[in-house]
């Protein structure tokens, strides 16, 4: 992976991670506010999306294995 490849990448997952404390803060200050219950939903659903995506990137980019899946299948045909 080049330099600026790695750098978007980090920069990204970075940026990912504190969405998703903001939206776990958020969250928690609603809840303890008495907030609406939806809202409170709603951001805890948003912390989740947001910790999916910030996985997905990982695994399709700095843990990405090149000709894995391949890999994966031929081993599943055995």
């Amino acid at each position: 992976m080049s330099v600026t490849a790695f750098t978007e990448v980090d920069e990204t997952l970075v940026l990912l991670a504190e969405s998703r404390e903001r939206a776990e803060r958020a969250a928690r200050a609603v809840a303890a506010e008495g907030g609406p219950e939806h809202v409170v939903a709603a951001l805890e659903a948003v912390d989740r999306d947001l910790l999916a995506l910030h996985r997905r990137l990982l695994e399709e980019t700095l843990f990405h294995v090149p000709g894995g899946d391949e890999q994966l299948a031929l081993g599943a045909a055995s």
